[in-house]
């Protein structure tokens, strides 16, 4: 009869174990409890062969939305090939998207103290709805929401100017409102 696991490791701290953002001790007992655990094991590996498709959909350009800081630094460790734009509220930005880019991220920074949930509203010339993302899940001590678009995309767009405006549901104030300038590749 097989035995299980006693104390499971949780499903991020596999992931950040899988993500390679775990160091030192916590790091330690992580693999110790995972060379000695054969369903956390299992667990891992089928995290990894998810994760590993999960790359592959970014490279295809079919990955776009709200994602988390541990998926980006997965891509980015896995070479694809992600721009990247940080942007503050009020602030407008010069962008653009160049050949060999998969993706492209925009980290919006905004005060999330007591967020748990953000919509993003993405408008074009003429208030023209662009995308839409809503009651998108918050983790605490986050100071970022990261959109990603694929590059394909991007590519496609001619230059124009796109207003993002994110905001916490039941909150009539904006938590940020941010312009990109896209410029086209010619």
């Amino acid at each position: 009869m097989k035995q299980q696991c006693a104390s499971p490791l949780s499903e991020e701290v596999l992931t950040e174990y899988w993500a390679r953002e775990l160091e030192g001790e916590r790091e330690a007992a992580v693999e110790e409890h995972l060379f000695n655990c054969s369903d956390c094991g299992t667990r891992l590996k089928t995290l990894a062969a998810m994760g590993a498709g999960v790359v592959e959909l970014a490279r295809q350009g079919r990955i776009s939305g709200i994602i988390s800081r541990t998926l980006l630094n997965l891509l980015q460790s896995e070479s694809v090939h992600v721009r990247l734009y940080t942007v503050s509220p009020g602030e407008t930005i010069p962008c653009a998207v160049f050949p060999d880019d998969d993706m492209v991220v925009l980290s919006m920074r905004a005060d999330l103290t007591d967020v748990d949930t953000v919509n993003l509203r993405v408008t074009g010339p003429d208030d023209m709805p662009f995308g839409e993302a809503l009651d998108v899940p918050i983790p605490p001590g986050s100071s970022e929401v990261l959109w990603a678009t694929p590059g394909v995309i991007v590519r496609a767009m001619p230059s124009t100017r796109l207003q993002l405006t994110l905001q916490a549901p039941g909150r009539s104030a904006a938590l940020g409102e941010y312009v990109l300038d896209h410029h086209a590749q010619p």
